[in-house]
């Protein structure tokens, strides 16, 4: 009894710790029994080999892995590349591979401490707001255990990396913004950017992109924390030198990101508008020059970021294999102009939220796989509306608290860009999944400090005995 007891102890004084353990066991057996017992015993219709699900990129992933490990094992490591043919997961199959054997498997490891750490970041924002360990626990579980996760803890994605990434970006900049990181001292700042960096590093690993988001997000992040920190000297919570300290540190990693490396490949690669010959680079500046609209007046920067947008939108028409899908959306309406953008606004919220709607959860799709995930989508979607239901009580119950307002715009901001560029609901519903279930581990925090409000609330209205 007592050694329970000092179990149960240690778990109460280090939640975080066992809440990763908990979801990377629980991660790590399930990309197990999926690869070992489900699809080859019980959906062997749905077997590529190796434990993989048939049509998904981690097939070809796998191939190029095991290709690029044989070269490894005749050449030596010389031979070994991060991106072979522009696909970082490849890259790092072949480097365990070549380690080990050439199975998807030996993977599960890496790809249940990228979940189990997405996880336990989220759960540790909602820490931040309500210092509520079983709220903040419950809250992070639809992240860490909706089956639609598996593809790529299960199987051989990016977003494994990119979504712990973009969580331990947000978790920095979450650190930076609180008055008790300024009052720490130099380890808790450092700490804060220590976290900002290594989500920088992870996101931008897999797909290159992730630094020009970062730099839109941290220039909004910047100006918006630069009146908080004004607000903060004005009412003397911080001293005026530690918030002009504050605004100059934030506003210094923007600027940093300008010299990030740029996407330039495939469909991420964009047109910009060219300052000295209104030109355009790249091959699919046809689009741009023939297409796209200017809106006279606009700042460049800003006409060059729709502009991006609306490239990558259109690569999804013109791309073999994704024009005649199934899932698309939306054919008819093209992006052509800033103006267009802001009449597809209310179409891209309803999209980025509540897509795949209920009809779609009924239909059959093109192929036994394709129905299957329909339902799976169906299942969490309910939890997803749920949860949605109860987004306005968190945000008005912790409407002071700035790390609520950076962890809203954060998921908001990202899922309205990946509801705009991606008129396939299929890839939306994967691309977008880390940023909406942002918005989801706030509802749930809100539906449970909802629930014990009411009861607090109710009780305190009851009689008191005699």
């Amino acid at each position: 009894m007592r050694r329970h007891k000092l179990f149960f102890a240690g778990i109460s004084q280090r939640p975080l710790m066992a809440a990763w353990l908990l979801f990377f066991i629980c991660a790590a057996l399930s990309a197990l029994l999926l690869q070992w017992v489900v699809l080859p015993l019980w959906l062997p219709a749905l077997h590529a080999g190796n434990g993989l699900l048939m049509g998904g990129d981690w097939v070809g992933f796998h191939k190029i892995g095991v290709a690029l490990s044989q070269k490894i094992h005749a050449q030596g490591w010389a031979a070994w590349q991060l991106s072979p043919y522009g696909h970082p997961p490849a890259g790092m199959a072949a480097a365990f591979y070549a380690l080990t054997v050439p199975e998807p498997y030996v993977l599960i490891p890496l790809n249940a401490a990228l979940h189990a750490t997405a996880g336990t970041v989220l759960m540790q924002m909602i820490r931040l707001l309500g210092n509520d360990d079983g709220i903040a626990f419950c809250a992070a579980l639809p992240f860490v255990f909706f089956p639609s996760a598996m593809a790529w803890y299960a199987q051989i994605q990016k977003d494994g990396f990119y979504f712990a990434g973009a969580f331990l970006c947000l978790y920095g900049w979450v650190l930076l913004a609180r008055v008790q990181t300024w009052c720490s001292g130099w380890r808790a700042v450092l700490t804060g950017l220590f976290w900002l960096g290594v989500g920088l590093i992870l996101m931008g690993s897999v797909r290159t992109y992730a630094f020009q988001l970062m730099q839109g997000m941290g220039a909004i992040f910047a100006a918006g924390l630069t009146l908080l920190f004004i607000a903060r000297g004005v009412k003397r919570v911080l001293p005026w030198k530690t918030c002009i300290f504050a605004i100059v540190a934030l506003g210094a990693i923007p600027l940093a990101l300008k010299f990030a490396p740029v996407e330039t490949r495939g469909t991420a690669e964009v047109p910009q508008l060219n300052a000295q010959t209104d030109g355009f680079s790249w091959h699919g500046a046809d689009f741009a020059k023939e297409r796209w609209r200017p809106t006279e007046g606009l700042p460049r920067f800003i006409e060059n970021s729709f502009l991006r947008i609306a490239v990558l939108r259109n690569g999804y028409f013109v791309t073999p294999g994704y024009d005649a899908a199934g899932s698309m959306t939306d054919r008819k309406r093209e992006l052509l102009s800033a103006t267009d953008f802001i009449s597809y606004f209310p179409r891209a919220i309803q999209l980025g939220l509540f897509a795949p709607f209920p009809s779609d959860w009924v239909n059959t799709g093109h192929s036994s796989g394709g129905t299957i995930m329909r339902r799976v989508a169906g299942v969490e979607m309910v939890g997803v509306y749920f949860a949605l239901l109860f987004l306005p009580y968190a945000l008005w119950r912790w409407r002071f608290k700035v790390e609520l307002w950076l962890c809203a715009s954060f998921g908001g901001i990202l899922l309205l860009i990946y509801s705009y560029a991606t008129p396939n609901i299929g890839s939306l519903y994967r691309l977008r999944y880390g940023f909406l279930m942002l918005l989801v581990t706030l509802g749930v925090a809100g539906a449970l400090a909802a629930w014990r409000d009411f009861r607090h609330s109710f009780h305190n209205t009851l009689p008191s005995k005699a």
